[in-house]
């Protein structure tokens, strides 16, 4: 918002009124930038995550949490997984920090391991068929969102606040 400034009482009354009403537009103003950047968020963590049956995709969403902040989430039984990578083919693949107690190659279900090759583990897909994996590599969807909402935070700012 620009406010031109004329060195009359007048002219500075004018500014201070135009200048209170923008302070009472602040609020809505920065509930819309926040709302705005949250949907930016949903729409880049959905463009970037991996499709398989699209259950992870459709499980992106925001919520509200508190009086002015907003969470971009992803709710899946294997969101971590993809985020993050798994087993030997995940280690080091993620671009960003760790959640404390991440681990790549645990041991916490040794039957299912290969006694042969221990990288390799044994599951159950879908359909009760028996799989085997070395893990995957990360995904990092919500690292990838995160980026493209800070590049998009000073534009949608511009626009929200113009007025």
């Amino acid at each position: 918002m620009k406010i031109s400034l004329g060195l009359s009482a007048e002219s500075v009354k004018a500014a201070a009124r135009r200048l209170d009403e923008y302070a009472e537009k602040l609020e809505g103003k920065s509930e819309e930038l926040c709302l705005r950047l949250a949907e930016a968020g949903v729409d880049a963590a959905v463009s970037h995550v991996r499709k398989d049956t699209g259950e992870l995709a459709g499980g992106i969403r925001f919520e509200k949490s508190g009086d002015k902040e907003y969470l971009v989430v992803s709710e899946g039984e294997y969101a971590t997984f993809v985020e993050f990578g798994t087993g030997v083919v995940g280690q080091g693949t993620y671009p960003g920090n760790l959640p404390a107690g991440w681990g790549y190659d645990e041991r916490r279900t040794p039957a299912a391991h290969d006694s042969a090759d221990p990288t390799r583990w044994y599951y159950r897909d879908r359909n009760g068929e028996t799989r085997s994996t070395r893990g995957q590599t990360a995904n990092a969807y919500m690292a990838a969102s995160a980026e493209e909402m800070r590049q998009a935070i000073l534009e949608i700012a511009r626009e929200v606040f113009r007025t």
